[in-house]
């Protein structure tokens, strides 16, 4: 037997005996909301009136692993229980799960004990193992999972095998658990703070519910619609007071809206062609020059609204292993930059105020962005200011159709780009190495893939990924992207995180 199974097996009984996960399930006949008013939802009634009233697809129902949709997965944290939650600030807070140790190519899940569905049956390992086999097989979660090579059920833990070791593996948890034989049906028995109700326009509070119970609204009202462009459409007319934001435009503030931010892990970064003869972008110390001249804060404040945070490594800074540990700096660092690019033969041109390189031939560079998103427009444009101020000339290349922007980023045709990728919760940097989607024109070195292996098999490498990263800078990192709750200025107390809108629901409340 392994050793982390065995070490798992011996905390299984403790972890069961002082999980304390709810409190005893109530009667069978117990009423839907247990000390709390009912509210009763006027039929055909359009407006929220005083009311959470969220989009639904009635065919699609509550079930994520069923259909890709963003919906489906919003009202599904509402429904069902997940294994761990990402909280706001990133940190792992484990649900139905009491542990997911990972060491080696093995993950061991060990089940909370004393959690049950909303119709009082327990949360067993059968239905955690079914749930994962569930959202691997999934369009939603199955790239998450793509690494999983075998499960199964041993002594009531989850035991998973890996095709390569996965320190933060448990951050990937984050997906809703169903019942085993339930988890293709459209509106699987809920395990989470709602249940459905008599209606089939409500949730109603789940009373067992394992986290959660009695807070939050004791009703929510349903709103049908046939897709994300109805959802704005019902929003905007009242019938929706809630949702989550997937395009810049439709995030965009009103007199009759607010918007609540929440953290992600969608990086924009810059791209840098690192094949090409200008030693400005075939070099680390050129590459690293750049970004030295970049204020990432002005970046998220005036190019994003304050929509974004910086990155200042490969590795989202909020992650608690990062914390400390990375090396760029969200602020510029011009002090020194002269120096560097000395070394690379450019000379500051008092004339002109550029730089040149021994010929008297202006440093200038080009950078592709496409135009469809307004932030990484305005981004373009403050990043060709930030570096004209030093000394570096930018020339902006608007590509306006997509299909054309993405094959010339696919096929290097590029000097610098900026570019979006939303990297998985367990920080898989993989895109951008050697064979990755994302890796043409990228510089690359046999360091950073070491460290990366390091770091997927004990997360205190974290540090050391870091640095290799900052010694090579394939790529530039300028902000992490946030999420965007649009809601009506009636609701108060969002709280969100990259697991779901629905975070927490402790201070929400619609006046």
């Amino acid at each position: 037997m392994r050793p982390v199974l065995r070490r798992a097996l011996a905390l299984a009984g403790c972890a069961l005996l002082l999980a304390g996960c709810a409190p005893a399930p109530a009667p069978d006949d117990a009423p839907a909301s247990s000390g709390q008013t009912t509210l009763q939802v006027p039929a055909g009634d359009g407006g929220s009136g005083g009311m959470l009233c969220i989009g639904y697809t009635e065919s699609d129902g509550f079930n994520p692993y069923r259909v890709n949709s963003s919906l489906v997965a919003q009202n599904a944290g509402l429904v069902f229980e997940k294994l761990v939650e990402i909280t706001p600030e990133m940190d792992l807070e484990y649900r139905l799960a009491q542990s997911i140790v990972s060491a080696g190519d093995q993950v061991v899940i060990t089940p909370r004990g004393g959690c049950t569905f909303a119709d009082g049956t327990a949360v067993t390992a059968e239905d955690i193992l079914a749930s994962l086999q569930a959202a691997q097989a999934s369009a939603m979660y199955g790239g998450r999972f793509a690494g999983v090579t075998a499960m199964r059920v041993q002594d009531g833990l989850v035991v998973l095998e890996l095709a390569a070791p996965d320190s933060l593996f448990a951050y990937l948890c984050d997906i809703p658990v169903m019942k085993a034989a339930e988890t293709a049906l459209a509106s699987p028995t809920a395990s989470g703070r709602y249940t459905y109700g008599q209606g089939a326009d409500q949730l109603v509070a789940n009373p067992r519910a394992p986290f959660g119970a009695g807070e939050g609204p004791a009703e929510i009202r349903l709103w049908p619609v046939a897709g994300y462009d109805e959802l704005v459409s019902s929003f905007s007319q009242g019938s929706v007071n809630l949702y989550d934001a997937i395009s810049d435009s439709d995030a965009a503030g009103s007199m009759t809206s607010q918007q609540s931010f929440y953290r992600t892990n969608e990086l924009i970064y810059l791209g840098v062609n690192s094949a090409g003869e200008k030693p400005l972008l075939a070099t680390a110390t050129g590459r690293t020059a750049l970004s030295r001249l970049i204020d990432r804060r002005a970046l998220a404040q005036e190019s994003f609204y304050a929509r974004a945070y910086p990155a200042t490594g490969i590795i989202n800074s909020f992650y608690p292993c990062v914390r400390d540990a990375q090396t760029i700096s969200a602020d510029p660092q011009p002090d020194g930059v002269s120096a560097l690019l000395g070394t690379l033969g450019y000379t500051l041109d008092p004339m002109t105020g550029y730089f040149a390189d021994a010929d008297g031939a202006r440093l200038e560079v080009q950078l592709l962005v496409y135009t469809g998103s307004v932030y990484k427009r305005y981004a373009a444009n403050l990043l060709r200011q930030q570096w004209g101020e030093a000394g570096v000339y930018v020339q902006v290349v608007e590509q306006d159709n997509f299909d054309q922007y993405k094959e010339q980023v696919l096929s290097g045709q590029f000097e610098l780009y900026i570019g979006e990728v939303k990297l998985y919760n367990n920080m898989d940097i993989t895109p951008f190495l050697p064979g990755g989607a994302l890796s043409a024109g990228l510089a690359q070195n046999e360091e950073l893939p070491a460290a990366r292996d390091a770091f997927r098999l004990d997360v205190a490498a974290a540090g050391a990924l870091e640095q290799a990263f900052a010694d090579l800078m394939p790529l530039v990192p300028l902000v992490w992207q946030n999420g965007t709750v649009v809601c009506s200025r009636d609701v108060s107390g969002v709280s969100a995180s990259v697991s779901g809108v629905f975070y927490s629901l402790a201070n929400l409340a619609v006046a």
